[in-house]
């Protein structure tokens, strides 16, 4: 993503933050970042796409973080799972995106309403993906069921904490009660064969729930780009991951684990520089790249 982009993205979250998505104005975008109508415009068709990419940016920090809590550990650990769910909710924290999500809530737009509804069926999606590494192949057919539940659970003991006024939420522990009370529902559902979410239901969210595809070249042309826009004196360690992870990529079968092991030092050796958040949008294609790669991985983000 370039500078300008960036630039413009800051100052509308902070324009949805501060006015509310509704009352935020293009024109108000564009004084905040200090551009022209025309360069808004080159990056965004809508007030609403830059809402898009204001939640993307979100969604995709989760998802690197998430992919480097499971790195090298055993799938099926839900203590592991824990701690992957619970990042969405630091995410959304540090990015101030509930208070967005609440002004969008309020509104009578049935596109932004989409948008919020897309992005909370990527999150469904992903879970029910999860549920099935931890628990077994057997929990498929059961697994959005157990999502909703679960999800479910979480979001409401979060809203009773917060009703109860206390000043620390431990989020972690409210995801560890919720997974351990639908480990213990588990066999129970399976046991009844009564399903709520149906397939044809599950297909629907499939379908909505889009995912951004890779593939190697476009990796490589993220890579290339990145590298140009660094100066060797700027992060000497930087630069040797980025040619590092070409050199693998450019073969005619990169090895993944190789790919894998870099990806966390590459994102954390851009930390704090102006490169942070490309770097970490370069390294989630890369685990995407990576998962695509790999079939036997293949559930979700």
């Amino acid at each position: 993503m370039n500078k300008r982009k960036r630039q413009i993205i800051t100052a509308a979250r902070a324009l949805f933050i501060e006015k509310g998505f509704v009352d935020a104005s293009i024109n108000d975008i564009i004084s905040a970042a200090k551009i022209s109508k025309g360069t808004f415009y080159n990056h965004f068709s809508s007030k609403n796409e830059c809402l898009i990419a204001i939640l993307d940016e979100g969604r995709e920090e989760a998802s690197n973080r998430r992919h480097e809590l499971l790195y090298g550990k055993d799938p099926t650990d839900l203590e592991v799972l824990t701690q992957q769910v619970a990042v969405l909710m630091y995410v959304n924290r540090e990015h101030n995106l509930i208070q967005i999500f609440e002004s969008v809530f309020h509104s009578r737009d049935n596109e932004l309403k989409k948008i919020i509804l897309n992005y909370h069926l990527q999150e469904l999606e992903w879970l029910a993906n999860r549920l099935v590494q931890v628990f077994g192949e057997e929990v498929s057919p059961i697994s959005y069921e157990c999502a909703v539940q679960t999800l479910g659970m979480i979001n409401l003991s979060i809203r009773a904490v917060l009703i109860a006024d206390y000043k620390y939420i431990n989020r972690e522990a409210i995801v560890r009660v919720a997974l351990r009370n639908i480990s213990v529902i588990i066999p129970v559902m399976l046991e009844s064969k009564e399903i709520l979410i149906s397939t044809e239901m599950i297909n629907t969210i499939q379908n909505v729930a889009n995912y951004k595809t890779v593939d190697k070249g476009t990796v490589i042309e993220q890579l290339t780009g990145f590298k140009k826009g660094l100066s060797k004196n700027e992060t000497a360690e930087g630069l040797e991951y980025v040619e590092f992870l070409l050199e693998e990529l450019q073969r005619e079968k990169p090895k993944l684990f190789i790919i894998e092991s870099l990806l966390t030092p590459f994102r954390k050796a851009f930390v704090e520089t102006e490169h942070a958040e490309e770097a970490r949008d370069i390294a989630n294609s890369l685990w995407r790249y990576v998962k695509i790669e790999r079939p036997s991985e293949r559930c979700g983000n």
